[in-house]
């Protein structure tokens, strides 16, 4: 795969996981970052982390 190839792709993933943080009511950071300021490895850390809290909530009710 060439650079840009690689960049196109590491994009597209990167607002797919922002189209799906959003949905998730999932806004900014903590330290009040927005999410396109946000890394590829941060928004997919935050979206398993969010994914794995939701599992747990949903497993509780």
């Amino acid at each position: 795969m060439n650079e840009l190839m690689k960049a196109l792709y590491c994009e597209r993933k990167k607002d797919e996981l922002k189209a799906r943080l959003l949905k998730l009511g999932y806004f900014k950071t903590p330290d009040g970052r927005q999410l396109y300021e946000l890394s590829l490895a941060e928004l997919d850390r935050i979206f398993k982390k969010r994914l794995i809290e939701r599992s747990n909530k949903h497993e509780f009710n």
